[in-house]
């Protein structure tokens, strides 16, 4: 009787001692956490690196408290990625023992986010077909100083013919005027580039898949793989992914 006297109090201490962390119940349509697609079920695992065990209210006044933006990371289906962010979520939360959380025993933050180095945005889009692009949110200089070589980059085969064919009937005219449209082209594609991009994306059948904080592209790959691992991208860091077809050739 007395073992199971200590046992039961021991094993109550380790309760008292297991962390809680904000496990998100809803997400407000357009939203911040909307944008930035974070899903209901994903878990609130700490913010610019350090693990975040407290409330939602505290969660709000810390991502409210000034214009800094702050390094989320979230926990989902057994992943951790980051995601930044400068003002509250939009979503509504729950909390929930660490213990209770599926495939959690592994998990350390330390190995998802890293203090000493530099982060970047990535937003991830793919379509029907598990095809997926990685945009860099960070802004080009080439598209502000040869919009048509960025065009090239990006594959923007409409944009580029469409703007050689404008600038060549510039240059026919006068010369003047095709250095004007050259300065008003790098103008606009300097300041709207990600926009472009976005639109461009869209009117090809991708849809935002994810928006990622990570060290580079590479990362932004892995990470998408295992959120979803049928995805494949052109130029791909990854070996390609097990396609459904590709498990029926194997049988």
């Amino acid at each position: 009787m007395e073992k199971n006297e200590i046992t039961d109090s021991i094993n109550e201490d380790q309760n008292q001692l297991s962390r809680k962390f904000l496990k998100i119940k809803n997400v407000r349509v357009f939203s911040n956490a909307y944008n930035l697609r974070i899903k209901e079920d994903d878990i609130i695992l700490g913010i610019n690196g350090e693990y975040f065990n407290s409330s939602y209210e505290d969660l709000k006044k810390m991502l409210n408290e000034d214009e800094d933006e702050k390094i989320v990371t979230i926990f989902r289906g057994g992943n951790c990625f980051n995601i930044s962010t400068d003002s509250s979520l939009g979503v509504s939360c729950e909390e929930i023992d660490e213990n209770q959380i599926k495939e959690f025993s592994n998990v350390h933050i330390k190995n998802t986010f890293k203090k000493d180095k530099s982060y970047k945005k990535f937003e991830v889009y793919k379509n029907f077909k598990k095809n997926g692009i990685i945009l860099d949110l960070e802004l080009s200089i080439l598209a502000s100083i040869a919009p048509p070589l960025w065009m090239l980059y990006n594959r923007l085969w409409v944009n580029f013919f469409f703007t050689i064919i404008f600038l060549i009937i510039m240059f026919l005219v006068s010369p003047w005027l095709f250095c004007i449209s050259w300065v008003l082209k790098s103008w606009y594609y300097g300041i709207n580039q990600i926009n472009v991009l976005r639109n461009f994306y869209n009117y090809n059948d991708y849809r935002l898949f994810i928006v990622l904080t990570c060290l580079d592209e590479e990362e932004a790959q892995i990470i998408s793989r295992r959120l979803d691992p049928k995805i494949d991208f052109d130029y791909s860091y990854l070996e390609p992914p097990v396609r459904d077809e590709d498990s029926l050739n194997t049988l």
